[in-house]
Formats: C-alpha cells, sequence, structure tokens
C-alpha cells in the first residue's frame, strides 16, 4: 500500500481548514472557498461542530488554549435555545430556522400539493414542517455529540425523545425500516440523547429496550438492520451504519458481525463521502469485535483510499464530497454552487474515513483519533 498523496495531509488539512474560517481566531467557518451561497455565508452551528471534529481527529484540540477552548464551547451552547413549534432547549441555527419559516411561495405550493398527496395516496412525502422538525433535531444531536467528544456537555437539558419503555418501542415502531438509512439515523439520535442527558440508571434502561428492540430487525444471513425486503445495497449499509452509531453510543455489540462483514465486502464501494465513509464505519466497528477477514478488509481498504484521493483537492488541501463536486445542500439550505473544489462536509467524512482506515491498517504513521458520531 503506497499512497504517496498522503505524506503531508495532516498539514494540509490543518491549512484547508485554517483558510475557511470566517475570521481569524473565530469559531465560524465557510462551507468551501469558493461558490458559497448566501445561505452558505450565513450558517454557522454545524460547521462549527465539523472545525471542532477534524481539529480533534487531527489531534489539534488538545493545542489549542484553554480560553479559546471554552470559549468555543460557550459558542456552541450559545445557540441553544426555545422557539415556538420546537423542543425545549433545541440547538437551533438562525439561518436554518430563517429558511423553513420564511418559504417562497414555490416552497408553499410544494407543501399544499405534497400534503394533498399524502391524503389521497397515502404517499411519504417530506413537507416543509417534518422536514424544519427533523433538521433541528439533526443539529442538536449534533452539537451534543460534538461537545461529548471533547469532554464537555450542554448547559440546559435536553429531553425530547422517548424514555419510558412504552414510548421507546411506539417510537421503534413508528420509524420506516423499509428505509434503514432514515429510521436508523432516529435510533441514533435517540441513543446520543440517552447517553449524554439521562441518568445512569435511566440510561441502562433504555438501552436495554433499545437493543432489545434491534435485536428484532437484525437479519441472521445478512447482518443488516431492516424490516420486510432487503434494501438497495448503498441503503442498506448507510442503514447498517447508522444502527451501528447507534450501539456505540449504548456501548452495546453489534448482532451479526461476520455476516456484515461479508456483506460489505461483496459491494463494490459507491465514490459518494457519505458511503465511502458509512461503509468504512462498518467494517472498522465490526472489526473491533471480532478479527475475521482482516486481510481482505486491509485489501479493500486499499481500493478505498484510491476512491478517497480521487476527493482530495491538492491545490486547496482539502476534499470534496463528490468526485468533481463540492457539497450544495446543508438540511435543505442550499449553501454553494457545486463547484469542482473542496468543501467542509467532504473534508470532515473523509478524514474520519482515513483516521478510521489508518487505525485498521495499522498505519503508525498517522496517530489519528477517530470521532463517535
Amino acid at each position: 500500500m503506497n499512497h504517496s498523496w498522503l505524506n503531508n495531509i495532516d498539514t494540509q488539512l490543518i491549512e484547508y481548514l485554517s483558510s475557511l474560517n470566517k475570521h481569524k481566531n473565530s469559531y465560524e467557518y465557510y462551507p468551501a472557498k469558493r461558490g458559497i451561497t448566501k445561505n452558505g455565508q450565513n450558517l454557522s452551528l454545524g460547521l462549527s461542530c465539523y472545525a471542532i471534529k477534524i481539529l480533534f481527529t487531527l489531534n489539534q484540540w488538545d493545542k489549542i488554549e484553554k480560553s479559546r477552548r471554552s470559549g468555543w464551547v460557550d459558542y456552541i451552547n450559545s445557540f441553544q435555545n426555545n422557539k415556538e413549534s420546537l423542543p425545549s432547549n433545541s440547538y437551533i441555527d438562525n439561518e436554518i430556522y430563517n429558511f423553513y419559516n420564511n418559504p417562497s411561495l414555490k416552497s408553499l405550493f410544494k407543501d399544499k400539493t405534497k400534503t394533498m398527496l399524502n391524503l389521497i395516496a397515502n404517499q411519504e412525502y417530506k413537507i416543509n414542517k417534518v422536514a424544519f422538525q427533523e433538521s433541528i433535531r439533526a443539529e442538536t444531536k449534533q452539537a451534543i455529540s460534538t461537545l461529548f467528544q471533547i469532554g464537555e456537555k450542554n448547559k440546559l437539558p435536553y429531553k425530547d425523545f422517548p424514555i419510558e419503555e412504552n414510548q421507546i418501542f411506539s417510537f421503534l415502531n413508528s420509524l420506516n425500516w423499509k428505509t434503514p438509512w432514515s429510521a436508523g439515523g432516529q435510533v441514533a439520535a435517540m441513543a446520543v440523547f440517552s447517553k449524554t442527558q439521562l441518568s445512569e440508571e435511566k440510561f441502562h434502561i433504555s438501552t436495554l429496550n433499545l437493543y432489545k428492540f434491534l435485536g428484532k430487525i437484525s437479519d441472521k444471513d445478512s447482518g443488516l438492520y431492516y424490516k420486510d425486503k432487503l434494501p438497495h445495497k448503498g441503503e442498506a449499509i448507510n442503514g447498517a451504519m447508522k444502527v451501528i452509531t447507534a450501539l456505540d453510543w449504548m456501548d452495546k455489540e453489534i448482532h451479526y458481525p461476520k455476516k456484515l462483514i461479508d456483506f460489505c465486502l461483496s459491494t463494490k464501494p459507491s465514490s459518494h463521502g457519505c458511503d465511502l465513509v458509512d461503509i468504512v464505519y462498518v467494517l472498522y466497528k465490526c472489526l473491533l469485535q471480532v478479527d475475521y477477514k482482516r486481510k481482505e478488509i486491509i485489501d479493500y481498504m486499499d481500493d478505498i483510499i484510491n476512491l478517497i484521493h480521487l476527493h482530495y483537492r491538492r491545490d486547496e488541501g482539502g476534499f470534496s464530497y463528490s468526485i468533481d463536486k463540492s457539497q450544495e445542500y446543508y438540511y435543505g439550505l442550499k449553501i454553494t454552487n457545486g463547484g469542482n473544489n473542496a468543501d467542509l462536509h467532504g473534508t470532515i467524512l473523509l478524514t474520519w474515513a482515513l483516521s478510521m482506515i489508518f487505525n485498521i491498517t495499522e498505519n503508525n504513521k498517522f496517530r489519528w483519533r477517530i470521532i463517535k458520531p
């Protein structure tokens, strides 16, 4: 495995991240260096969390002076707020809030059309209100998990998730497990909130119920988590990644790790940023649990590194989300024009993927830390 392009990757990534800083030593970052939209210029919370995670992965977070680290934590917590129609103490970026609360006439028309289709055809379209609430919930999960990663926590308690046994099973059964990526994401958020917001006793009870449910939807032949018909491979692996994220936060074992390894190795990896990191994460977590097909996995990771290389923009020092395109959207907001350049989202994802690959391949040159998603 010879990938000379990685020789100075640490320095290049740090310099790229610095180039996205809105003002020197601020806690705010742009999503890319060029092609940024108005929404992208004003978005704050999520991109700041991405920056912290990159610094943590590259072993740079602890090198920042203590006062700046404390200031950054206070900055993240400053987004915790109470606004009408949203759960108490959610983390709310005003750019996302304003976007969903000032829809254009076109968006209003689309919502009315979707609502009508939901009523007459039982179509599962996501209306504006649902997308808004899910975006805020995801932002809240990301902020809380980022703080936890660096040994900090939210100042105000967040309790908008099922806690009692009957609530947990009702919530889990209401999810659409035919699309395990979406359903698994909800479970992952629930696991993060349970771990960070509950007492040790309540967390223990909550995880027992969660694990019991996940055991019922785990497929002994593929190792995947779903109901009814097997999803297409991309959806299936992305869904497994979300569920394993939940298991990680709950400190619980993957049900059929060997079967999952077999399934992943039989899959040609996609080149999209999320797909790449998801399959690496599934293999990484399975390999931590069972020493199975290690050589095949290492060979597979060699191919993954070659794909990641295609995302690397040497002139900038970062990664693009797609091979020839920056990430355009963030929870519905168009943040870049999708040019052929690096972006912060692609950089956090593929830096994380590399950190796990270095661990799997025992590459001691890169002693990067692995974030808890």
